[in-house]
């Protein structure tokens, strides 16, 4: 059977749960990155704590340490010493206090501090001048904030700047990380060739490379601005080495100068599922080869997104052990819209504020070649015959937008 029939379409939601059964038994090796280059990456396995934190009994502020029944007995003590952060620590004179700076080590014998601009210092002794505070105040107890052992960062966590004050109070110099998915992005077609006559400007590769670069992959992209076989067939092959994904634009469906199918397949690629169920998009076909997943996308920038968005992303996210999804954001819909049967169609829509949550409208579109329409939109509604859209119903949504 010709790889160009749709014979083997799947539904969306089969075809998603292969992607996802394929990807969660491929994992890319770990590597070891500085922990102050370590935002964006993540995390390969469990960060435990070295030490308590904090890894002793310190002051919460600038001011003086002592004991507070010495202090309610005489009203004022003298003062011996002071304490700063990074020395050792010590006991505390019997009868005395002691000034001691933020981060220091409570003496031996003292069980509270209090604020240097709440005292009186006269003599060479202190006192209070505001309301003396209850015993064990203003210090930071060894360990309050989490043990040693504790989990800091949990394999899967993508990590960024509190990930990396937090291990680096650790003493953690590096990390171990999943090694960026490496994702050959192929685009296709004769309308690619600047002297075409009618030449077409690529923006599926740049869209492809820039989304999936924000999700932690390494994208190289390569053309093939030509319908003829052997051209597009070396440029796949080129496209393939070294590559841990490859994603394909064009040349799928069943035209004349559709050959990318047919090209993988004689290359000993299998096909994992041929057509989705879902409008736009309906071409989309999953090959597997030598280890490789290659995503073949229709050439419609819409449709080609759409893909990208709904089976691409899963793909990657859980090869780098992030599987859970990203939120959905939840709006009322102001329109109402209905799938055919058996068919998900996916609908761009914007969000606007309103009197109890978000209100979602339809963003106008003329189908799968639409490019504007994602640039108007801040997320995308799945719609099936059973989870139809109804004005003034909640609709939930694939958030588009970086900041949601």
């Amino acid at each position: 059977m010709k790889t160009n029939s749709f014979a083997r379409q799947v539904d969306y939601a089969t075809a998603l749960r292969l992607v996802r059964d394929r990807a969660a038994r491929v994992m890319p090796p770990a590597t070891r990155v500085p922990v102050a280059r370590a935002t964006g990456r993540v995390a390969a396995a469990d960060i435990m704590a070295r030490t308590c934190r904090p890894p002793a009994d310190i002051s919460a502020m600038d001011g003086y340490a002592f004991a507070h029944d010495a202090m309610v007995a005489h009203g004022r003590l003298p003062v011996a010493g002071r304490t700063v952060a990074g020395d050792a620590a010590i006991s505390l004179a019997p009868g005395h206090a002691r000034a001691i700076l933020t981060g220091a080590h409570i003496p031996a014998g003292a069980d509270c501090v209090m604020a240097a601009e709440r005292m009186a210092v006269v003599d060479g002794t202190v006192a209070p001048t505001a309301p003396l505070p209850a015993s064990g105040a203003n210090i930071r107890r060894q360990g309050e904030e989490f043990a040693s052992g504790t989990r800091l960062v949990a394999a899967g966590q993508r990590l960024d700047w509190r990930h990396v004050a937090l291990l680096s109070s650790q003493g953690v110099g590096d990390v171990a990380v999943i090694r960026r998915p490496r994702v050959s992005v192929v685009s296709n077609g004769a309308e690619l060739a600047a002297d075409a006559p009618g030449a077409c400007p690529d923006s599926n590769a740049p869209m492809l490379a820039s989304m999936l670069t924000g999700i932690g992959a390494r994208v190289t992209t390569h053309a093939a601005p030509t319908d003829n076989v052997a051209r597009q067939a070396a440029c796949l092959h080129a496209a393939r080495r070294g590559a841990d994904v490859m994603v394909t634009t064009g040349g799928i469906s069943v035209g004349d100068t559709d050959h990318m199918l047919d090209i993988l397949r004689d290359a000993g690629a299998r096909v994992m599922f041929r057509g989705v169920a879902i409008r736009p998009g309906r071409p989309l076909t999953v090959l597997e080869h030598d280890g490789q997943t290659i995503f073949c996308l229709p050439g419609n920038p819409g449709a080609a997104a759409i893909c990208a968005l709904m089976f691409v992303w899963p793909y990657l996210r859980t090869i780098m052990g992030q599987d859970m999804p990203r939120p959905g954001v939840c709006a009322t819909a102001d329109f109402t819209a209905d799938a055919p049967p058996g068919v998900t169609l996916f609908i761009p829509v914007s969000l606007h504020p309103g009197p109890q949550g978000w209100l979602c409208r339809r963003v106008p579109t003329v189908g799968a070649s639409d490019i504007i329409a994602f640039s108007r939109a801040d997320a995308l509604l799945a719609v099936t015959q059973d989870s139809p859209i109804r004005a003034g119903q909640p609709a939930w949504g694939m958030p588009l937008r970086a900041d949601m």
